[in-house]
């Protein structure tokens, strides 16, 4: 099927490299032992493939379940980091939605 169909071939070249891309640099961003770091570096990776750079314009689509998933950090920590990035004013909330 694929040596007869070039277009569908490239396209499952190129979603494979944009996943092996993706782990890459998440592996990377997980090997921090400071939780603050680890979700800071996930929100940039996502932020940076948005249009929107300035402060606080991004909502980031993640949930904090999603969030600790990602960075392999437990649910509680996730929460408790969020709350004290938002005192620090590294992000906003505005309800659940986190805005980076």
């Amino acid at each position: 099927m694929l040596s007869t169909n070039r277009e569908l071939m490239f396209t499952i070249f190129r979603h494979l490299s944009d996943r092996l891309f993706d782990k890459y640099v998440m592996l990377f961003n997980n090997s921090s032992t400071d939780p603050m770091s680890k979700i800071k570096s996930l929100m940039d990776y996502y932020k940076d493939s948005s249009l929107k750079q300035n402060p606080y314009s991004y909502p980031v689509p993640l949930t904090r379940q999603q969030i600790a998933n990602l960075t392999g950090l437990r649910v509680e920590t996730v929460i408790r980091t969020i709350k004290k990035m938002a005192q620090e004013k590294i992000l906003k909330l505005d309800g659940r939605t986190i805005f980076y």
